[in-house]
């Protein structure tokens, strides 16, 4: 990598946000802070950010909103670094195009190492491009398109997508989903494979991913 890649931290408290920045400035990237969410959308806009490491809990605009507004304009991988651990505020976040939640209180390394595979993840490297109904998948540039219209997917949803196509026809529970895609084991709790399941068959518009009970989930295109 010949260039620092940019990550936008944005944590309003203090302690926490430098901690979170001398980490990733150790692990070589560029790093950006903001403790408001006004602060974390100019920034943005002012520079091409590789990746966002997002708190909800924010002075003025809050998370969410921050995301929505981010989400609207680029695909760049959004991180929520929240306490807030409730199942509606995480499915509300991917929901809104979230690529990740991380609830408080977490490790700063192990946050680097989730940034790191999730930048991997978003680094266009692969040449594949699908046609699933009438929308094109192209996994060399990460974008979706329908009639020249560009449909708006996660770097996770779509490395989700790419590992069933990978495995058309046979059924991925969802531990080898999470292990796979996310690199993490299985919670028999988490709920994380459903959310981006229902959140890619939304916007495919065509059924093509199938579910079997209390198996996990099959592309059959």
């Amino acid at each position: 990598m010949d260039y620092k890649q940019k990550i936008l931290i944005v944590e309003d408290d203090a302690s926490t946000n430098k901690v979170i920045a001398e980490v990733m400035k150790e692990e070589g990237y560029e790093v950006f802070q903001a403790f408001d969410g006004e602060l974390a959308l100019d920034l943005f806009f002012k520079h091409k950010m590789n990746l966002v490491l997002l708190d909800i809990m924010l002075p003025g605009k809050n998370g969410l909103e921050v995301l929505k507004e981010i989400k609207a304009y680029s695909n760049v991988p959004v991180v929520m670094l929240t306490a807030m651990g409730d199942e509606y505020t995480q499915i509300k976040s991917f929901d809104m195009q979230a690529d990740e939640y991380v609830t408080k209180p977490f490790s700063p390394i192990v946050l680097a190492k989730r940034v790191k595979a999730l930048l991997k993840l978003s680094d266009p490297v692969e040449n594949l491009t699908v046609m699933i109904g009438e929308t094109k998948v192209d996994f060399s540039s990460y974008e979706v398109l329908r009639h020249d219209e560009k449909i708006p997917f996660t770097t996770r949803e779509l490395q989700l997508l790419k590992f069933l196509i990978e495995n058309r026809g046979r059924v991925m529970s969802r531990e080898q989903i999470l292990e796979n895609v996310w690199g993490y084991g299985f919670d028999p709790t988490d709920r994380t494979v459903d959310t981006h399941i229902k959140n890619i068959r939304r916007k495919l518009d065509v059924p093509c991913i199938t579910t079997i009970k209390n198996v996990g989930y099959r592309f059959d295109q």
